[in-house]
């Protein structure tokens, strides 16, 4: 009977890893599906070349993101195609298989896993099928709720220790699944008796109460065990000061009334109306639920809300948390529903019709995404066919990660991603900060940037403002003299690549033109030498 079981449930987990890739396979071979996977990429480069994240890379993200971005490449091969694979085979099924186990993988179950698979691509495959932090922090946090789906589980003290290391490993992928403690500790606190005083005789809220100190053990586990991995390494400072400091800054984000409503208006909204029948079936499923489930999955759906608004952003990938919770709470109530098969249908045709929609803006012969633009393949070309690219460095002055991804270059300033540097007053999300001044930016940044460069003695420098590039044409280079003059006085104009300027440091090239003799032009590289200099890649 264990048998059977067992083949069932990998029969089932092998049909959503086969629908996974059906509805996914059409973008896994989009390198960059958003700009953020490029980031990404490089920091994980960074890191797999003995680099520090948070001094040699930085950005807001936590550091696990990093580790899977270096461990699905080392799997599959290097390069984002690696982490599409592997999150399309390995990550979205199986928090398919944790939506079915939440019900025991019975009939709702199967239901429930289906139904996430097809509405969590349901919407924009730029934010929907990237491989970003959200899709990542949900799959231990689901399990983690599975471990304690019912009453009886929640008194485990096992289960709940390691449902709050579930939690503690999201949390090392983003922050705000954390939150799905709140929504257990108020489930638990319904089994106790609600908020009556804690000190209350009892032997049933004795056990919950303890249950919930070993959830939040479990969670402290994962987070502490890295920050001893980088106060050992003497990398604690950086990680404070980005992942925290740096972050609630990022996340304050002083948006304008009419752009913060203007941006709810284009993401928020429609996702409201494509998601709106697990919305619908969610109220009317409470009552089908017990006590615990229904504080579990209401708690769940609520907490998720919040950090949606965190900045007025509504990056679309923010939603992605939704899906889990939304799908546990309203599953039971369109399975019974007369009109559940016409549920599956309407979420098999809004999975095609975004799928064709999100084809056409990824494969259509348009420019919706910059990442699509091939001036990022032009420019890494004709690095690569330059006779200082082998060992050479790269800077970008711009947010234009792919630059440094298909130029397969080692950063030569931890400033990578431009919107977390406050270099500038820019912030990604707000296009209100275009127009601040320069002054905007922090001083100790520009000190740790001129220091990065000197150090790893800078290579290359790209300005991609006379491109306008993401638009960054708001931040010309004679907006920051100090950074023109150590250009000017340190680089040469190399080329000009669709308007985006090439620099060279000086010396480089007297050196290595000298060493190699007079067939290299100031237009790239000739004959076999082309090849010589494109090995690294």
């Amino acid at each position: 009977m264990y048998c059977g079981a067992l083949a069932r449930r990998i029969l089932l987990f092998t049909l959503y890893v086969a629908i996974s890739l059906l509805t996914r396979g059409p973008f896994i071979p989009v390198e960059i599906l958003d700009m953020d996977e490029a980031a990404h990429a490089v920091g994980s480069w960074t890191w797999m070349n003995g680099g520090m994240l948070y001094e040699d890379f930085i950005n807001n993200k936590p550091p696990l993101l990093y580790v899977y971005y270096a461990f699905a490449q080392l799997l599959f091969g290097k390069g984002l195609l690696a982490v599409h694979w592997m999150t399309a085979l390995l990550v979205v099924p199986l928090t398919a298989f944790a939506v079915s186990a939440f019900f025991d993988h019975e009939k709702t179950g199967i239901y429930a896993g289906l139904l996430y698979l097809l509405s969590s691509t349901s919407f924009l495959a730029h934010d929907m099928q990237s491989t970003n932090a959200e899709i990542l922090m949900v799959l231990p946090g689901a399990w983690a709720v599975v471990l304690i789906r019912k009453a009886e589980m929640s008194r485990s003290r096992v289960r709940m220790f390691f449902a709050g290391m579930l939690f503690g490993i999201g949390f090392l992928f983003k922050y705000q699944i954390a939150l799905g403690i709140l929504a257990v500790g108020v489930a638990v606190m319904k089994q106790a008796g609600g908020l009556r005083p804690i000190m209350q005789a009892g032997r049933l809220r004795s056990i919950l109460l303890r249950s919930l100190v070993w959830l939040l053990l479990g969670f402290l586990i994962p987070p502490g065990i890295t920050v001893l991995i980088f106060y050992f390494a003497r990398g604690a400072q950086g990680l404070f000061y980005w992942l925290f400091w740096n972050n609630l800054l990022y996340s304050a984000n002083p948006i304008s009334w009419w752009e913060g409503t203007g941006r709810a208006a284009t993401y928020l909204l429609p996702f409201l109306l494509v998601s709106l029948p697990l919305w619908w079936f969610w109220l009317r499923s409470r009552k089908l639920f017990d006590d615990y489930r229904r504080a579990l999955t209401t708690g769940l759906v609520l907490v998720s809300i919040p950090p949606l608004f965190v900045g007025f952003r509504f990056y679309p990938h923010y939603f992605i948390q939704l899906y889990f919770p939304l799908i546990i709470a309203a599953a039971s109530g369109i399975v019974q529903s007369v009109h559940r098969r016409a549920i599956v249908a309407y979420s098999v045709a809004l999975c095609l019709l975004c799928t064709a929609v999100n084809v056409y803006l990824y494969y259509g012969n348009n420019n919706v995404y910059r990442e699509r633009d091939p001036i990022y393949r032009k420019v890494a070309e004709r690095l690569k066919g330059d006779p200082c690219y082998r060992g050479g460095t790269l800077f970008v002055w711009g947010y234009a990660p792919a630059f440094y991804y298909y130029a397969g270059l080692d950063p030569a300033s931890r400033f990578v991603v431009m919107g977390q540097a406050r270099l500038t007053g820019y912030v990604s999300g707000n296009l209100g900060s275009l127009s601040r001044p320069s002054q905007s930016g922090v001083p100790l940044h520009w000190k740790w940037l001129f220091s990065d460069l000197e150090k790893n003695q800078a290579t290359y420098i790209l300005d991609t403002a006379p491109a306008g590039i993401y638009r960054w044409n708001h931040f010309p280079l004679e907006k920051f003299p100090r950074l023109q003059n150590y250009v000017a006085e340190n680089f040469e104009r190399l080329d000009v690549v669709e308007d985006v300027v090439i620099y060279r440091r000086r010396q480089c090239s007297s050196e290595k033109e000298g060493s190699l003799g007079s067939s290299f032009t100031s237009s790239g590289v000739q004959g076999k030498q082309t090849l010589n200099f494109s090995a690294r890649d």
